[in-house]
């Protein structure tokens, strides 16, 4: 069942769920407006933070999915797939190795909420694929994001290797 089977609105409460797991709908420049009225310098230590609070949160929707069925590494990468477009985080294209984890993504709406920028921008999007891939490769991984579009990039693409990789 997909993400947008499964989400329940309850209109009293005025509250979207998907099980337990409590959802909300923000526009990205909204979202990114928070790390923009920060002093410039100061705007990176903001998209880390996004990128841990993701990594967090968003692990424990992935440990969710992984417990329903997602429990082979590829069954978990179509449930993120699916998911990550479902809830406006723009189309994912996936390719895992033994040794890496590979994910480009077109329509970022934090690269889009964010606008140009000097450095990349998408640490949800890190902090979600830091939480899998260390569940897909069985322990603790380095995330980066290789090319933004907030940076000129066509797409945002991101990197995750076991950390003892370097």
């Amino acid at each position: 069942m997909s993400f947008r089977d499964r989400v329940a609105y309850d209109a009293e409460a005025g509250t979207y769920h998907d099980g337990a797991m409590r959802y909300m709908f923000i526009k990205p420049e909204a979202l990114m407006g928070i790390a923009l009225a920060m002093p410039a310098e100061q705007r990176p230590a903001v998209i880390d933070a996004m990128a841990e609070s993701v990594r967090v949160a968003g692990g424990k929707s992935a440990a969710t999915y992984q417990s329903a069925g997602a429990d082979e590494a590829e069954k978990l990468l179509a449930v993120i797939r699916e998911t990550s477009g479902q809830l406006g985080w723009g189309k994912w294209d996936i390719a895992l190795t033994d040794d890496t984890l590979t994910v480009t993504v077109e329509g970022s709406p934090f690269a889009a909420g964010f606008g140009a920028s000097d450095f990349p921008v998408c640490g949800p999007i890190r902090g979600m694929l830091t939480a899998v891939s260390a569940m897909i490769f069985g322990g603790p991984t380095r995330v980066t994001e290789t090319a933004c579009a907030s940076m000129g990039a066509d797409r945002c693409v991101f990197e995750a290797v076991p950390e003892q990789q370097g």
